[in-house]
């Protein structure tokens, strides 16, 4: 038994000193902390992925407010650039003769769309019934419906659309009407000299259209039966109608 105590006591003893070398300390040191520093590393992970989370939310709900706000920029941008064009087109308004009021399409009728369009004067701007519409550069036509804030112009182009009207170089009269997209001119007489490129004016017979307001340019001359024929491309551009003159009487 005291033997066995013996031996007991130096495995103690020797265990101890070799526990005290450097190399021992540090293993002793590492097996012992390995679990805790696991345990660290875990839970800093852990945090870290949710810290991650966190800041993915808060960064794309900063992207989508600031999209937001772009957005706003971009069509305040849209608004102010359309606004400066507005005012570039109106400065050859400016300085408009008594006589002219400025009018502003605001509708085109849809089932009849080179046809017809309404502008934003009407009987309380002195607007009446039968009176010309027209741009700087030609004559856009007639107003045929007038009510209190707006009023229904018919086109130039339109079929029921007729206009009394002259070839400016060759002075030979006839009448304009209506085609949709062009202006036909009906000659009184089959031999004329009129030819492409002449200009047509209204020629003040009729007392609807004064003498001298551009139609257009004729694009060919046709010599069919009794009469002579003229297709004629209006000076005005139909399509592109945003405001209108109206000439008051």
């Amino acid at each position: 038994m005291m033997r066995r105590y013996l031996i007991l006591s130096l495995l103690l003893i020797f265990a101890g000193f070799f526990f005290q070398l450097p190399v021992m300390k540090n293993t002793t040191r590492a097996v012992f902390l390995f679990p805790s520093k696991v345990i660290h590393v875990t839970l800093n992970g852990i945090g870290g992925f949710f810290s991650f989370l966190y800041h993915a939310k808060y960064v794309d709900e900063e992207n989508r407010l600031l999209r937001e706000q772009l957005n706003e920029i971009e069509t305040r941008n849209s608004l102010y650039r359309a606004k400066i064009s507005e005012l570039e087109r109106l400065k050859k308004y400016e300085s408009l003769s008594p006589g002219l009021l400025l009018s502003n399409v605001i509708a085109r009728d849809p089932g009849n769309w080179f046809k017809t369009i309404f502008i934003d004067k009407g009987e309380g701007s002195g607007v009446r019934q039968n009176m010309v519409v027209l741009l700087h550069n030609g004559v856009v036509g007639r107003i045929i419906e007038v009510n209190p804030k707006y009023s229904t112009v018919l086109l130039a182009v339109d079929r029921g659309s007729k206009i009394a009207a002259i070839v400016r170089e060759t002075r030979e009269l006839g009448v304009v009407e209506g085609m949709d997209d062009f202006i036909l001119m009906s000659f009184f007489f089959r031999d004329i000299q009129a030819k492409p490129g002449d200009t047509v004016l209204t020629s003040g017979l009729g007392g609807t259209f004064p003498k001298g307001l551009t139609l257009g340019k004729i694009t060919q001359v046709k010599k069919v039966g009794l009469v002579a024929k003229a297709d004629i491309e209006p000076a005005v551009d139909f399509n592109k109608l945003e405001e209108a003159l109206i000439l008051l009487k």
